[in-house]
């Protein structure tokens, strides 16, 4: 269960709104881009791995992505490509995440980040406190 302290979000929320707006998506950006590496470490070390595979792995292909709607960052872990069918991207990482018809599902990208939550909000905020305060 992911435990918060409202205070500490109240004052970082206040010391953004202080900034200018560019140096405050910046700070955001990074202590995000931190808070989330264990979730992409874990996507990384639990992804399905097929050695006789010559081919593109779904290791070596998790990657980190953050994106701005307005004021709020999108920060995801996922699979380079996608779902897109394209020999140069696993597309096929679906089929062990989400199971088929005769594969039964072992997912790994839910778990990452259900796994890790806790450590991404405390992470996330200590970089803030961090780049906002020293």
């Amino acid at each position: 269960m992911l435990t918060f302290n409202k205070t500490d979000l109240s004052n970082l929320r206040q010391a953004l709104q202080g900034m200018q707006r560019k140096a405050g998506k910046s700070l955001v950006r990074k202590a995000a881009g931190k808070a989330m590496l264990p979730v992409r470490r874990a996507v990384k070390e639990n992804a399905p791995f097929d050695p006789t595979d010559d081919g593109v792995h779904i290791k070596s292909e998790a990657a980190m992505r953050g994106r701005w709607r307005g004021d709020t960052l999108i920060m995801r872990v996922g699979i380079k490509g996608g779902a897109k069918e394209n020999p140069e991207t696993p597309f096929y990482f679906r089929f062990p995440e989400f199971g088929t018809k005769h594969i039964p599902a072992k997912p790994f990208l839910g778990p990452a980040l259900e796994n890790n939550e806790q450590q991404v909000y405390d992470t996330l905020i200590q970089e803030l406190t961090k780049a906002i305060f020293s």
